[in-house]
């Protein structure tokens, strides 16, 4: 993450001629540095996501999240305050290169198919959101995980229990659609799909979206500055530069213990990162939450913390109830780790054999080089992976709902070999989960051999 020189900034503005700003207040975008405080409110995608962004250098989240940005680079202009003269990107963003040609083909196809389904110009930007198939399929799930939370917790019903974990993942797969705007077009809608499919489950959507859009989706496994991935050492190890402990030479079989409790974990951990706006060390910085953010952060981890913390023990003899609360959030942390394991973890996207890459500097090529796809084709376990088969397109393109990534990912198979990039795609969700464990194998030896071509 690149922030924003602490100097003066220069303007051109005659109501604040003579003044200096503040970086740490504006928005930086390819070195030109705007003033959004007026337009918080206003903005299409609600406040949270500019708020977060701020006092950043933001151009890759502005250029990923706008995928439809001719109007949105029109508005700016009725902001600019200034211009950072020292500036140097962090990425490549040249228009004859890979992720902007991708760009522009992806918004062809978007634009031809609200043409083809006679979706006025005016909302053809907004047709890239759910499906009114995927909105069905997330009611039902939401139905049936509702369903199975009441006999697991209050009947105490092992066979309620043990599916509990996958349909509470599939359930956050749109909870994490709806934090990158791409389940409804209103902000408020999104906002409330997130409170109730990941806050009532114990995941707070304010600390997951400060950490995940503004870092993660930037500098996705860079070093040093991808918290999603920094975290996991030292009791997994995951890059070769990292210093090897002796227990790493258990981490094939203890890794997979661990993200068992990752959802107990990261309950508490949201609460320290709310008080002392760090996540998990210095590998992510947060600001304070506003009034109303602090109280449904308070409410919703009271909420969950009774219905899945202490109400199947006050039902049900300890033993029973602990076994309900294993299975249970067990299963779910299982899912949650070991599904984002697939993505990111494994020795195609953590790049360890050095590849030369084709685009050197193009953030689009860092999208494609970090990622591994998986499990395309039909619905089904497209929902109860959360898309994370589609996750290539999801990062380059991430406020498109995955009902929409099927489309596009032929799009972006064929940008890749044209400008000489990998295209990362393991056939199943099981190929995918043996490359991960692979990969633990490999972490936890001395040396880190070559990967396969």
């Amino acid at each position: 993450m690149t922030l924003a020189p602490p100097a003066p900034v220069p303007t051109s503005d005659p109501a604040v001629a003579g003044r200096p700003l503040d970086p740490a207040r504006l928005w930086q975008i390819h070195g030109r540095y705007y003033d959004l405080e007026p337009f918080l409110n206003e903005h299409p995608g609600g406040r949270r996501f500019l708020e977060q962004v701020r006092g950043m250098d933001c151009t890759a989240v502005f250029e990923s999240t706008h995928l439809h940005d001719r109007m949105p680079k029109a508005m700016l202009k009725r902001f600019h305050v200034g211009d950072n003269p020292a500036y140097v990107p962090d990425y490549s963003w040249k228009t004859d290169g890979f992720y902007l040609t991708l760009k522009r083909r992806v918004q062809d196809h978007f634009l031809a198919e609200a043409e083809r389904l006679g979706i006025p110009k005016a909302e053809a930007r907004y047709a890239h959101h759910g499906t009114p198939a995927f909105l069905n399929r997330m009611y039902a799930i939401w139905t049936i995980w509702l369903l199975l939370t009441i006999g697991a917790i209050v009947g105490g019903y092992w066979w309620c229990a043990l599916p509990w974990g996958f349909f509470a993942f599939a359930l956050g797969g749109y909870g994490h659609e709806a934090m990158h705007a791409g389940v409804y077009k209103s902000p408020l809608a999104n906002r409330v799909l997130a409170l109730i499919t990941l806050d009532l489950q114990g995941l707070s959507s304010f600390v997951f979206t400060a950490i995940h859009v503004p870092l993660h989706h930037v500098h996705c496994n860079v070093k040093d500055l991808d918290p999603d991935i920094e975290v996991h050492f030292p009791l997994v190890r995951e890059r070769p530069e990292q210093r090897l402990y002796w227990f790493h030479r258990l981490q094939p079989v203890y890794a997979w213990i661990l993200y068992f409790i990752t959802l107990p974990v990261l309950w508490f951990n949201d609460i320290v990162t709310v008080s002392l706006g760090i996540w998990f060390g210095p590998y992510g910085r947060i600001r304070k939450p506003y009034l109303n953010e602090a109280l449904l952060f308070a409410v919703f981890k009271a909420l969950s913390f009774t219905i899945f913390y202490a109400a199947v023990f006050m039902l049900h003899p300890w033993p029973q109830a602990l076994g309900i609360w294993v299975l249970m959030l067990g299963g779910g942390g299982f899912a949650v780790q070991a599904t984002f394991a697939l993505s990111h973890q494994n020795e195609l996207a953590m790049n360890l054999e050095k590849r030369v890459c084709g685009q050197a500097g193009d953030w689009g090529a860092l999208q494609v080089e970090t990622t591994v796809d998986f499990q395309h084709g039909h619905w089904l376990p497209t929902t109860f992976l959360g898309g994370l088969g589609y996750q290539t397109e999801h990062h380059l393109f991430p406020t498109l709902s995955y009902s929409r990534l099927k489309e596009i990912a032929p799009i972006v198979q064929r940008t890749c070999e044209e400008f000489g990039l990998p295209y990362f795609y393991e056939r199943t969700a099981w190929d995918a989960l043996r490359s991960h464990a692979r990969f633990l194998v490999r972490m936890s030896r001395p040396e880190a051999v070559p990967a396969p071509a």
